[in-house]
C-alpha cells in the first residue's frame, strides 16, 4: 500500500482565502476539478502552498457521482477518509489547515460535488474554512463532517462497525444534534443514543419526525445534570434514550 505524507494549508495561503473570498470562490465555480489556480493567483510553487508535515497515511482516492449525485458516494468516501484518517493526532483531525489541505487539493473534485460553491461566499466561509468556529467548524466542514459523522457512529463491537455510520449518513439530521454538545466527545454517548433511534426507526413504517432528534440531545444534557455522563454506560445511555423516544412519540400520537 502506497503512503503519502499528510499537508498543511500554509498560514498565507489560508489568510488570503479568507481575505478574499470573491476571488476564491468564482476560482472554485470555474474550476471544479481542479486546483491549480491557487499557485496561479498566488504565484507560489505547490510546495508553499501546502507544506509537508512528518505524518504518513494510506494513499486513498475520493469517488466522484457519475450523475453527479453526491448522496450516491458519501457512504462509501465517508468511510474511506475514517479508515485513511482515523490514526492520526487528535490535534491533526481538528486543525483546519489540514481539512483546508484535504478540501482544496487531496479531495478537491469530491469536496466540491458535495458541497458546490454558490453566488454567496457563505457556502466557502463556512464549510470549507472555518468561519463557524473550531468545534461547529469541523462539522460544517465538508469533508472533515464526514469523517467526524463515521468516526463518531463506528462501532467495533457490533457485527457491521459501520452500520450506524450508514445510518447517520443516511441522514445527517440523526446525529447533527448530537455534534454540537461537548458530551458527544464520549463517543459511548454519541453511539448509545443512536442505537436507541435505530432500533425505534426499524419497528416504524414511518421516519421518526426530525424534531426527535434535536429533543434526544437536549434530553442527554437535562440528563449530565443530574448524573456524570462519562461515567453512565453506553447501554444505560441507549435505554435511557430509547425510553425518552417511546415517552416522546406516545405523547405525539396522543395529541
Amino acid at each position: 500500500m502506497n503512503e503519502i505524507h499528510i499537508r498543511f494549508m500554509s498560514d498565507e495561503m489560508l489568510e488570503f482565502i479568507r481575505t478574499n473570498q470573491n476571488l476564491v470562490s468564482q476560482q472554485m465555480r470555474e474550476n471544479p476539478t481542479d486546483s491549480s489556480w491557487l499557485s496561479a493567483v498566488m504565484s507560489r510553487d505547490k510546495n508553499q502552498i501546502f507544506i509537508e508535515k512528518r505524518f504518513v497515511i494510506p494513499d486513498f482516492q475520493l469517488r466522484l457521482s457519475s450523475s453527479n449525485h453526491y448522496d450516491e458516494v458519501d457512504m462509501s468516501n465517508a468511510t474511506t477518509l475514517f479508515e485513511s484518517l482515523h490514526k492520526l493526532p487528535r490535534y491533526i483531525l481538528t486543525d483546519e489547515r489540514f481539512w483546508a489541505w484535504i478540501n482544496f487539493d487531496k479531495c478537491y473534485s469530491a469536496a466540491l460535488q458535495a458541497m458546490p460553491i454558490g453566488s454567496s461566499n457563505s457556502t466557502l466561509n463556512d464549510h470549507y474554512l472555518f468561519g463557524a468556529g473550531n468545534r461547529r467548524g469541523l462539522f460544517f466542514g465538508v469533508m472533515s463532517r464526514c469523517y467526524f459523522r463515521v468516526e463518531l457512529s463506528y462501532d467495533p463491537g457490533a457485527e457491521n462497525p459501520y452500520e450506524l455510520s450508514s445510518y447517520v449518513i443516511e441522514d445527517p439530521e440523526r446525529v447533527r444534534n448530537l455534534t454540537w454538545r461537548a458530551y458527544s466527545n464520549q463517543k459511548h454517548i454519541v453511539i448509545g443514543a443512536l442505537r436507541a433511534q435505530k432500533e425505534i426507526q426499524d419497528t416504524m413504517s414511518v421516519p421518526l419526525p426530525k424534531k426527535v432528534y434535536g429533543e434526544i440531545a437536549k434530553y442527554i444534557s437535562r440528563l449530565g445534570s443530574v448524573m456524570l455522563l462519562d461515567a453512565i454506560s453506553q447501554e444505560d445511555i441507549f435505554n435511557y434514550s430509547k425510553l425518552f423516544i417511546q415517552d416522546y412519540m406516545a405523547q405525539k400520537e396522543s395529541i
